[in-house]
């Protein structure tokens, strides 16, 4: 069941922590494939300030474990189709909640930037919490691209203006083009108490103008955070978009290697994770490992 005592004192943390909360636009770049979308069903889920957080569910004919995933400011889960049904097709089920600052948010326009901060905390901690009741036993993963990896990160113990909310529950993070060091948001110290497996994903030509200017800052969480489980995979020439866009060769790198890593660190197999440890980066993309 879903405690709502504790998510209610969640949304009072966030509401208090973000008074001062920066402007936290992201790129709105899209994330476009050839294949045709895949289908999900949809959960409606009662939010404790009264919203209704739409769910897109796909799930994994032969589950092994869940993945909650939030998607980039101003997108929506289905653009994520390509990742997402390589990841069911593994065995992963994917839970994705719809944030507020979706353009396909049919209450979109009411949205800021302090409101979305807070909405899109409730929004995972009630997906996390659905997923706990609905999926009894799976382990469960964090995962996300742009703002939304940012938001993975939190539950995996990044500290933000909302405080630590890190979900116990929660055993590898897989995180695609994080914010870079936005002032207010991202600190020195924001990610020195990420203690749980993350896996980063980004590009050399990584941008987000007026927010990223240098493409190393997406490295943040890689650079600041404990060593022990931590790998960041660098593609030369990815972009933003780079989990949307990326030619063949480089997504089947990208995807392989996302899927060995929840293998590995969200189902203990270490089948993949010697696969991990054994990698090593061909021409055009860098493999980090601390």
């Amino acid at each position: 069941m879903i405690r709502r005592v504790a998510l209610a004192s969640v949304l009072a943390l966030s509401i208090a922590g973000v008074v001062a909360a920066p402007v936290l636009a992201q790129s709105t770049a899209t994330t476009t494939a050839a294949s045709t979308p895949s289908t999900a069903t949809h959960v409606e889920l009662p939010a404790p300030d009264g919203r209704t957080i739409d769910v897109s569910v796909w799930p994994a004919a032969e589950e092994k474990a869940v993945i909650v995933f939030s998607h980039g400011w101003n997108s929506d889960p289905a653009r994520y189709h390509r990742i997402i049904d390589y990841w069911t097709a593994d065995g992963f089920t994917v839970v994705a909640p719809l944030h507020l600052d979706s353009l396909k948010h049919p209450r979109h326009a009411e949205a800021d930037e302090r409101s979305v901060f807070i909405t899109r905390i409730v929004d995972l901690v009630m997906t996390r919490g659905y997923v706990q009741a609905s999926h009894p036993g799976k382990p469960l993963i964090a995962a996300g691209h742009s703002f939304g990896s940012f938001n993975s990160l939190m539950s995996a113990g990044a500290v933000s203006v909302a405080g630590s909310l890190r979900d116990p529950a929660v055993k590898a993070v897989v995180a695609v083009s994080t914010p870079g060091l936005v002032p207010g948001l991202v600190s020195p110290t924001t990610y020195a108490t990420v203690s749980t497996p993350v896996l980063l994903v980004t590009g050399d030509a990584d941008l987000v103008p007026g927010f990223v200017t240098n493409p190393r800052d997406h490295r943040a969480a890689f650079d600041t955070s404990p060593a022990g489980d931590k790998m960041l995979m660098t593609f030369a020439g990815g972009d933003h978009s780079l989990i949307g866009v990326a030619d063949a060769a480089d997504f089947e790198l990208m995807a392989a290697t996302t899927v060995d890593f929840m293998r590995a660190y969200a189902l203990d197999d270490e089948a993949a994770r010697a696969r991990l440890n054994a990698l090593t980066a061909p021409e055009g993309v860098t493999i980090e490992r601390r």
